[in-house]
Order: structure tokens, then sequence, then C-alpha cells
């Protein structure tokens, strides 16, 4: 039995809709402080696409080590720079909780993984995350 191609087309439609509801909205900061010692791995470096969380509940007492999360850029949050994304986005494993980070953000990237999906002078974005 062979779908037709107009039911087809809607159901990749509905699919492809699927992981966009399912992202959250959130910011990344630039965060170019050592990564090691980290309170997930102590002094194990885990690589240069990590990140940390500052936010109590995503930390939910280190339940969150080693998850990994997919974070794209959306916009800006200076309005002086604009159109900061460069349209990829970035694999990031949490091996950090930083609860003296500056408020607001809800992940904290090194240079290498904050460069993959914003230029750099952004210093903080907008982005959608999934884990």
């Amino acid at each position: 039995m062979e779908i037709p191609k107009n039911i087809f087309l809607v159901i990749i439609g509905f699919l492809s809709t699927f992981s966009i509801v399912l992202a959250k909205p959130g910011i990344a900061s630039l965060y170019n402080i050592s990564y090691v010692p980290s309170k997930c791995y102590g002094t194990n470096p885990q690589g240069d696409m990590v990140a940390k969380v500052r936010s109590k509940s995503l930390w939910d007492g280190g339940a969150i080590c080693g998850k990994k999360f997919n974070v794209t850029c959306t916009g800006e949050t200076n309005k002086y720079l604009l159109h900061p994304c460069t349209g990829k986005s970035v694999v990031v494993k949490i091996v950090d909780y930083c609860p003296e980070c500056t408020a607001g953000a809800t992940f904290y990237l090194p240079e290498k993984a904050f460069e993959t999906i914003s230029m750099v002078m952004a210093f903080e974005v907008k982005i959608d995350y999934v884990q």
C-alpha cells in the first residue's frame, strides 16, 4: 500500500516541526575561564564542546552532569550587534555548575563552542536548546 504524496508531505512537515516544539529558549554566554576542574569531572578535561549551567533547577544536584544539549543561536541580546548567529548548531556536554556566573545565561560556553553558533564579539546570544 502506497501513501499518497500529499499525505506523506503533511506527515513529514508535522514531524519536522516536532523538534522545534521541544526546544527551549535561553541565553548562551561566552565564558573563557577554565572548565577544569569542574564539579562533574574534577580535574579530568572533557574537551572544548562543554558548558556550565547557572540555574539551580537545571543543575538539579548534579543530575545534568554529562548530558548533551544541541544549542542553536536564534538572535542577539545586544541591540548594537545585529545578526550574530552563524546558522550552525553545537552539541555541548554539561561539565560544571556556576552559581557565581553572571545572572541571565542558561549555558556558559568556551570560545570554540560559542564561535560555532555566533560571532565571538557578541559575548551573549539568544538560543534554543534541546537535549
